[in-house]
C-alpha cells in the first residue's frame, strides 16, 4: 500500500506559523470581525430568541458572557454578538469511535485497481491549426472502457507532469517513471490520500477497515463509476504518495482538536487545496474590500471559483463616515473581475470563474443588471471597428465582467409586487434609508432582456433558499458559487463528488439499490474526510467552513440514463425517475452523515441549528409524496427512497448530522471525462452526433454511444441500427431518420437539436426538470437552460416567473448564439462594419428576381441579385440593343449603383436620384400589377425596387392601393421586408427590444412581423487557445473544448 503512515513526517518536517484572527484570547470567538455583518451580527437581547427556539439554555450564553469568553461588538449604540460564536458555545465534544466498513464493490479482487482491463494507448491532443501536438504521451495506460479522447482529457489535465528535476527523481522512485502514465497512478494517490489521512483524523475504527476503504475506493475509481472534484485530481496525495510538498502558496489548515489556524509554509501539496466551491465576500469596510482581491486570487490560483453577494456594499453615492461619497458595489466588482482575468484557475489552462449576487432591494440592482450588457456592447463595437474577436482577444479583454456570473435575488415580496404591478423600495446599505424606486415589472424585464441579449444576468429565488436551510441560526444564506449549485454561508467552501448513474442500471433494467446507495457512502466518508485533511486558501474560510462540514454528492449523466432506457428528458417518466433517484441519493448522503455524526459527532453548529435541520429533513422527506412513483415503474426504488427518508428522521434526531448540507448537482465537466459519461449533470445530451478521430488521421461524424445502445434497447435490428446511425451522423436529430417509429423520436431529443433547432427540447421541459429533483437537493442546481436563437424576452421573463412558481432555487438560461463573441459570425451573419473600400460580396451561389414589362411599348427587364436576408446587392437592367447610348447609360447606372450597395450604402439612398427621371421610353407600365405608368426607366426602376423590396405604398398607383396584397411582393417572400425593418431597430437598445414583437415579445406583431430565426447553431468563430479546434458555447461566458477539455471563460471548476 505503499509508504506507511508517518513514515514521510518522519523524513520530511512539515513547517507552520499560527495564525491569529482575533487579538483577544476567547473561548468561543477565535476570530473578530471588524466592521458590522448584517448576516453574522445579532443583537443580544434577539440571541436569546434563537436560544428559544432550539429549546437550548441561555445559562451558558450567560455565562460566556460573564467570563468574557465571547466578543461583543458595539455597533451605533448596540451590542451584538457572532452568530457563529453562540453556535460553538452549544456544540457537544464527542469521543471518535471511527467507522466500520466492509468490502462490498472490491472483495473478489486481490488489488481493485486490477478489477479493469488496461491498454497501452498513444494519447495526443493536436493544435487545430499547425497539427502540431498541444499534448502527447505514448505509454499511457489506459481502462479499456475510457475512449481515446477521455484519456487524453484526462492525461493532460490530471496525470501529474512536473517539471522540476527533483521532483521528477521522486516519481521515479516510487513508480518508474518521471511523470504519472496510468489511471492506475491518479486513482492510486487518490485513494491513498483518503485512507490514510481518514486514519489519522480517527475516522476508520481499526486498520482493516482503514483497508477496505482505501480497496472500495480503488474500485470505485478504476471503474468510473464516480469521480470527484477537479482541486482533488490536481493535488490529492501528490505528497503522500511521492513525497513532494509543492511551491509555497496560500495554504491554511484548521487543527480538528484545538480550532487553531494555521499556515502551511513549507509547500502546497502537504495539505492541499481540495473545494471546488467557495463562497467568500468583503463587508462594508475598506480593508475588507481590499482583502477580498487577495482572497478571490488565492481560491483562482487553487483550482476553485468563487462567488459572493455584493450588497453588503454600499451603493454609489452613498455617504462615508469620513464624508464623501462611495463608489458603489460595480466599481469594486470591475477591479475583482479583472483579477479573475489575469488568473488561471489551478494554473492550468481555464480562466478563473466567480459569481456576483445582488439583492433586488439594493440601490444599485438595477447599474448591476445592466453592467454586463453594457459591457458586451462595448466589445462588439471594438470587434465592429477591427479589433480583435474572441473571449481572448484584443475587443474582450478590454471590458469588464467577462469572468464573473451574475444573479438577481428575487423573493416572494418581489413577486407579489410584480403580480400586484407595484413599485419595489431599495434601502442604504449604511443606515436602512429608502433610496430609489423601481417597478417590479421592468426590473424584471430588463434581467431578462440582459438574459436574452448576452446570458447574463440569471436569477435566485430567495425566499425558497431561505426556506431549505438547514442551519438558519447562523445566518442567511446570500450567496453561491459561480456554477450555482452550492448555496450556503459567507466564507464556507464545499468539495464535490459525482457518481455515474448508467453504472447502476443493469441490463434487464432493474436498478442496482443496495450498489448505488453503498457507493454514495463510500464518496461520502472521503469529502468529510476532506473537511478536515485539505487546506484553504483562506484563513477565515479554513476556520469557518469545517465547522459546517458541508459536502457535494452529486451525480452525472442522466442525459445518457433516460436515452439508453428509451424514456423522453421531457416526459413524466423521465421527470418522476430523476426525481426518484435525487431522493435516493439524498437520503443515502444524508444517512451517512448520520452515521459519521453518531460515531466521531456533529458538525460545530448542528446543536445551535438542530430544530431547522430536521424541518428541512422533514420537507425532503415529504416531497417523496409528489413523485409519480406509477411513472417510475421500480417498486425497490420507492421503497428504498422511503426507508432512507424514514432513517434520516428518525436516526437524525438521535444522532444528529456531521454535515450541514450533503448533496448538489454540478455541471461535472472535466471530471465527466474521468467516470466516461456521454453527458453531464442534470443535463440531456447537447448532441446526438460526436466527431471520432480515426488511427490514420481524420476523423468521421457518427451517432453517439447513447444512439445505439438505446435503439438496440427498443429492439431495432443490427441493420436498422447501422442506418439510423448513418442518418443521426449527417443530420444529427431523428426527425425523418428511416425505420424510427413515430414513439420514439422524442426520446433523442438534445438541447439544441440540429442547425434547425429540430428536435431540441423546450424551455418548460428543462425547468420541469430541475424542479422534479429540486425538493431532494440540499443545495441548489447548476444547469444552463439552452434556447434556441429564435426565442423572445418575453419567452425567458415567463421562464423566470415559472421557476419562482416551481420552487426552484435559481434558473439560468442562455439563448444560443447570443453572445457577440465574434464579429465574423454572430447570429448568422457579419458585425464588423465595412472600411473605406471594403465591400460586402454577394454570395457566389445567390438568389435573383427578375421583372419584365413594357414601359411605352419598350420592353425593359430589371434583375436584382439578392443577400441571404433578402437585400439587393446587384441590379442590372436588360434593355435595348448592345451598343446604343441609353443601354450604356443604364449599365453604367446598375453597375455603380451595385457598387454602392456592396459598400454598406442603404437602398433607399442607392436609389434617391432615380425618382422622377424623365427619357424614353416613357408612359404606360404593361405587365406590373400595381405600377402602371412611368416618366423613364430608372423611374419604374425607382417604384418597383421601393414596393418590392420597402412595401412603399405611395409607389402603387392610386386607384390600386386598395387591390394590394403585402403578400404578393418580393420582400414578403425573400426576407426583404424584415431585414429592412430590423435595421430600425437596435437589438442593443433594451427599449427597441421589449417595443419590438419579434424579440421582445411583450405586443403582438403586426402583418409582417413574422420571427425569422432558423435556431441555427453557431461556434462563433471561437477557437481552443490550447489546441486551436472550435469550441462549444455551453452557457453565458463558458466556451468547451471537446477535443482537449480546455475552457474559457466562467465554466466554475
Amino acid at each position: 500500500m505503499g509508504e506507511k503512515i508517518g513514515e514521510l513526517e518522519k523524513r520530511f518536517e512539515p513547517k507552520y506559523k499560527r495564525v491569529s484572527l482575533n487579538d483577544e484570547s476567547k473561548k468561543y470567538s477565535p476570530m473578530y470581525l471588524g466592521s458590522y455583518d448584517k448576516q453574522r451580527h445579532v443583537l443580544i437581547d434577539d440571541s436569546y430568541g434563537l436560544l428559544n427556539t432550539e429549546g437550548l439554555s441561555k445559562e451558558k450564553l450567560d455565562s460566556a458572557i460573564l467570563n468574557g469568553e465571547i466578543s461583543i461588538y458595539n455597533f451605533h449604540g448596540k451590542q451584538y454578538l457572532d452568530r457563529f460564536d453562540i453556535g460553538r458555545i452549544y456544540h457537544k465534544d464527542s469521543p471518535k469511535e471511527g467507522l466500520t466498513i466492509e468490502r462490498y464493490f472490491s472483495k473478489d479482487y486481490e488489488n481493485p485497481l486490477d478489477s479493469v482491463k488496461y491498454s497501452e494507448r498513444h494519447l495526443k491532443i493536436q493544435d487545430f491549426k499547425t497539427g502540431k501536438a498541444k499534448f502527447e504521451m505514448e505509454n499511457a495506460e489506459i481502462p479499456e472502457w475510457m475512449n481515446d479522447i477521455e484519456a487524453s482529457i484526462i492525461a493532460d489535465k490530471y496525470f501529474f507532469k512536473p517539471i522540476k528535476g527533483e521532483w521528477k527523481e521522486k516519481l521515479k522512485e516510487k513508480i518508474g517513471s518521471e511523470y504519472e502514465f496510468s489511471l492506475k497512478h491518479l486513482n492510486k494517490r487518490v485513494g491513498d490520500f483518503f485512507a490514510d489521512e481518514g486514519w489519522k483524523l480517527g475516522y476508520f475504527k481499526t486498520e482493516e477497515d482503514r483497508e477496505n476503504f482505501r480497496n472500495e475506493l480503488y474500485f470505485l475509481q478504476a471503474n468510473g463509476i464516480g469521480a470527484f472534484n477537479s482541486p482533488t485530481q490536481f493535488n490529492a496525495g501528490l505528497f503522500n504518495s511521492y513525497g513532494i510538498e509543492g511551491s509555497f502558496g496560500m495554504n491554511y489548515i484548521r487543527n480538528p482538536e484545538n480550532g487553531e489556524i494555521k499556515r502551511v509554509l513549507n509547500g502546497e501539496y502537504i495539505h492541499p487545496q481540495l473545494h471546488a466551491c467557495f463562497i467568500r465576500g468583503p463587508r462594508d469596510d475598506l480593508e475588507s474590500l481590499a482583502q477580498q482581491s487577495i482572497d478571490e486570487i488565492g481560491i483562482f490560483s487553487s483550482g476553485s471559483g468563487n462567488g459572493h453577494n455584493g450588497s453588503s456594499i454600499r451603493s454609489n453615492g452613498e455617504n462615508l463616515s469620513g464624508g464623501g461619497k462611495a463608489s458603489g458595489v460595480v466599481s469594486f466588482e470591475v477591479i475583482y473581475d479583472k483579477i479573475a482575468g489575469s488568473i488561471k484557475s489551478g494554473g492550468k489552462t481555464r480562466r478563473a470563474a466567480r459569481f456576483l449576487g445582488i439583492d433586488y432591494r439594493h440601490p444599485e440592482s438595477m447599474d448591476v443588471i445592466r453592467a454586463k450588457v453594457n459591457e458586451d456592447k462595448k466589445a462588439l463595437t471594438l470587434m465592429q471597428n477591427g479589433f480583435g474577436p474572441g473571449m481572448d482577444g484584443e475587443a474582450y479583454a478590454t471590458v469588464a465582467f467577462q469572468n464573473t456570473n451574475i444573479s438577481v435575488r428575487l423573493d416572494d415580496d418581489f413577486f407579489k409586487a410584480l403580480k400586484n404591478g407595484e413599485d419595489i423600495q431599495t434601502y442604504n446599505v449604511n443606515d436602512g434609508e429608502p433610496n430609489k424606486k423601481f417597478s417590479a415589472d421592468r426590473m424584471l424585464k430588463e434581467i431578462a432582456y440582459g438574459s436574452w441579449r448576452i446570458g447574463d444576468p440569471a436569477v435566485q429565488y430567495d425566499s425558497k433558499i431561505q426556506e431549505m436551510h438547514t442551519t438558519k441560526n447562523s445566518g442567511k444564506q446570500t450567496s453561491t458559487n459561480p456554477c450555482g449549485e452550492y448555496a450556503f454561508l459567507n466564507d464556507t467552501s464545499c468539495s464535490l463528488f459525482s457518481q455515474r448513474l448508467t453504472h447502476f442500471f443493469k441490463e434487464d433494467g432493474s436498478f442496482d439499490v443496495e450498489g448505488y446507495k453503498n457507493s454514495y457512502r463510500i464518496f461520502s466518508i472521503a469529502q468529510n474526510i476532506a473537511n478536515q485533511a485539505a487546506s484553504y486558501p483562506v484563513s477565515e474560510i479554513a476556520m469557518i467552513s469545517p465547522e459546517f462540514a458541508t459536502i457535494g454528492a452529486g451525480y452525472a449523466d442522466l442525459g445518457s440514463l433516460l436515452i439508453r432506457k428509451g424514456i423522453p428528458y421531457d416526459s413524466d417518466e423521465g421527470r418522476a425517475l430523476a426525481g426518484a433517484l435525487t431522493a435516493l441519493m439524498t437520503g443515502a448522503v444524508y444517512e451517512t452523515s448520520i452515521e459519521i455524526a453518531k460515531a466521531n459527532g456533529t458538525f460545530t453548529h448542528y446543536e445551535f441549528n438542530k430544530k431547522s435541520m430536521l424541518e428541512v429533513m422533514s420537507k425532503h422527506k415529504k416531497s417523496l409524496d409528489d413523485i409519480l412513483w406509477e411513472k417510475v415503474g421500480d417498486d425497490k426504488l420507492k421503497e428504498a427512497a422511503y426507508k432512507s427518508w424514514e432513517n434520516v428522521l428518525e436516526n437524525g434526531e438521535k444522532y444528529g448530522f456531521s454535515n450541514a448540507q450533503a448533496t448538489v448537482l454540478a455541471p461535472t465537466g472535466t471530471i465527466s471525462f474521468l467516470m466516461g459519461c456521454s453527458t453531464t449533470g442534470i443535463e440531456p445530451a447537447l448532441s446526438l452526433s460526436i466527431h471520432k478521430n480515426l488511427a490514420g488521421g481524420g476523423s468521421v461524424v457518427i451517432a453517439n454511444k447513447d444512439v445505439e445502445i438505446a435503439l438496440r434497447n427498443l429492439k431495432y435490428s443490427e441493420s436498422e441500427i447501422a442506418d439510423i446511425s448513418k442518418f443521426v451522423g449527417k443530420y444529427n436529430t431523428m426527425r425523418n431518420a428511416p425505420h424510427v417509429k413515430p414513439e420514439h423520436v422524442q426520446i433523442f431529443d438534445t438541447s439544441f437539436g440540429n442547425d434547425k433547432a429540430e428536435g431540441s427540447i423546450e424551455i418548460d421541459g428543462h425547468i420541469g426538470m430541475m424542479a422534479a429533483v429540486q425538493p431532494f437537493v440540499s443545495g441548489a442546481i447548476s444547469k444552463t437552460n439552452n434556447l434556441p436563437n429564435n426565442k423572445t424576452v418575453k419567452d425567458i421573463y415567463d421562464c423566470y416567473i415559472k421557476g419562482y412558481e416551481l420552487g426552484l432555487k435559481g434558473v439560468t438560461v442562455f439563448r444560443n448564439d447570443s453572445k457577440p463573441i465574434s464579429a465574423v459570425e454572430f447570429e448568422g451573419k457579419s458585425y464588423k462594419k465595412l472600411d473605406r473600400g471594403e465591400k460586402e460580396e454577394l454570395p457566389t451561389r445567390r438568389k435573383a428576381f427578375e421583372w419584365e414589362v413594357q414601359i411605352g411599348g419598350t420592353p425593359f427587364h430589371i434583375i436584382t441579385s439578392e443577400y441571404d436576408d433578402g437585400r439587393p446587392g446587384q441590379i442590372a437592367f436588360l434593355s435595348y440593343k448592345a451598343g446604343s447610348t441609353l443601354g450604356a447609360i443604364l449599365t453604367t447606372t446598375g453597375i455603380s449603383t451595385s457598387k454602392a450597395l456592396k459598400r454598406g450604402l442603404n437602398l433607399e439612398d442607392a436609389i434617391e436620384g432615380w425618382e422622377g427621371q424623365q427619357f424614353e421610353p416613357n408612359g404606360l407600365v404593361i405587365g406590373h400589377p400595381y405600377i402602371k405608368t412611368a416618366s423613364s426607366p430608372l423611374d419604374f426602376a425607382y417604384k418597383v425596387l421601393k414596393l418590392e423590396y420597402l412595401g412603399d405604398k405611395e409607389m402603387v398607383e392610386p386607384s390600386l392601393r386598395d387591390k394590394l396584397n403585402l403578400n404578393d411582393l418580393r420582400g414578403a417572400s425573400n426576407g426583404a421586408f424584415r431585414t429592412y425593418r430590423r435595421m430600425n431597430i437596435n437589438d442593443w437598445n433594451v427599449e427597441d427590444v421589449l417595443k419590438d414583437p419579434e424579440l421582445g415579445g411583450f405586443i403582438e406583431g403586426g402583418e409582417f412581423d413574422l420571427p425569422n430565426g432558423n435556431g441555427k447553431r453557431s461556434v462563433s468563430g471561437r477557437t481552443c487557445p490550447g489546441c486551436g479546434n472550435i469550441m462549444f458555447q455551453s452557457g453565458p461566458n463558458c466556451f468547451e473544448c471537446k477535443s482537449c477539455g480546455d475552457k474559457v471563460g466562467g465554466c466554475g471548476a
